[in-house]
């Protein structure tokens, strides 16, 4: 069965929304992705950055960044073990 992905989230940006009945809540966007053998993660929560869209535009500005400052990816015919 298929995962029902999020409507808040987007390419690299994933929507973190815990359940009410959870001991903690968790509320804000994660930023991750790998380039090589580096992972890069980020958590923007919603309280921090002032609601949802504070902490998306944050996730979305150091997304951006993160991806300039990251090793290029490497092509398919590149990458491949001998």
């Amino acid at each position: 069965m298929r995962r029902r992905s999020n409507p808040d989230s987007e390419e690299n940006i994933r929507r973190i929304d815990t359940k009410k009945r959870a001991h903690k809540q968790t509320h804000g966007f994660q930023v991750h992705f790998l380039r090589r053998n580096n992972a890069v993660t980020k958590m923007f929560s919603d309280s921090l950055y002032g609601g949802k869209k504070g902490a998306r535009r944050a996730a979305r500005r150091f997304k951006e960044r993160a991806l300039r400052r990251a090793p290029k990816r490497r092509t398919r015919s590149t990458s491949r073990r001998r």
